[in-house]
């Protein structure tokens, strides 16, 4: 089964992803500050900002692992301020976190084999075996993942991210500390997720692989959402100041 066959499902609805005034605090910090967006099956949204501009708390939202606290947010048509209905949501949800997620007591074997177990998909372990090929980790299948690099951790957290994605696949900093052929294997992966009309959000500080990989782009500055565009508004030096400019604090 190839990884484009992996991800079709029919009846998809129009919108996959909606946020609406999305607000989540910290005790008095404001994290996400009234934001809105919306991801369609099939398109890949690059979420960009400094650190602290509230795309990580706001992708945890999404993936079921934090709660609004206020506003809308809607997952494959299952409502997250509804906690029976969160649990369906997390079901069609891949998430790679932007840290930690992985047991360091745990090798890559027994990562994949309770993460197909928990989500009732065993059937998928040959695509396992080909990703881990692609991302150059099959030699590691047996080794802790304490002793990873962190370049290797992300890649096994993208792997057990796309093995999970349903209708949702959250990249947060997948490309961070990753070498050139493990970055390329994160595209192909992305790019299967979206031909089989999977909605993609990745938030990366790597402007130019957001670019490339995306076809939205939204910025985030201190929490709240200051432009959204398509990606080619950020490609080159042109896109790269406008990046730079969106950051700056208004006089």
């Amino acid at each position: 089964m190839s990884l484009v066959d992996r991800f079709i499902t029919s009846g998809r609805p129009p919108v996959v992803v909606q946020i609406t005034d999305l607000t989540i605090s910290y005790r008095e910090l404001v994290a996400v500050d009234q934001i809105s967006l919306t991801v369609a099956p099939g398109q890949v949204m690059g979420l960009l900002g400094g650190n602290g501009a509230g795309k990580s708390s706001t992708l945890r939202a999404v993936a079921g692992v934090n709660p609004p606290t206020s506003g809308r947010l809607v997952v494959a048509g299952f409502d997250m301020a509804d906690p029976r209905q969160v649990e369906k949501a997390r079901q069609t949800v891949g998430y790679c976190p932007d840290v930690g997620g992985l047991i360091p007591a745990a090798t890559p074997r027994e990562h994949i084999a309770a993460t197909l177990a928990f989500r009732g998909r065993t059937h998928l372990w040959p695509q396992a075996y080909d990703l881990l090929e692609r991302f150059e980790l099959a030699n590691a299948l047996d080794r802790l993942t304490s002793g990873f690099s962190h370049g290797m951790a992300r890649r096994l957290s993208v792997i057990l991210a796309v093995l999970t994605a349903e209708q949702v696949l959250i990249l947060d900093e997948p490309f961070d500390g990753v070498d050139p052929d493990g970055a390329d294997a994160t595209l192909e992966v992305i790019e299967s997720a979206r031909a089989g009309g999977v909605a993609v959000i990745i938030s990366s500080h790597l402007l130019d692989l957001v670019v490339r990989s995306c076809d939205s782009v939204s910025v985030m500055s201190t929490g709240k959402l200051v432009a959204t565009g398509p990606s080619e508004q950020f490609a080159g030096p042109s896109g790269h100041r406008r990046y730079q400019q969106l950051l700056r604090p208004p006089a």
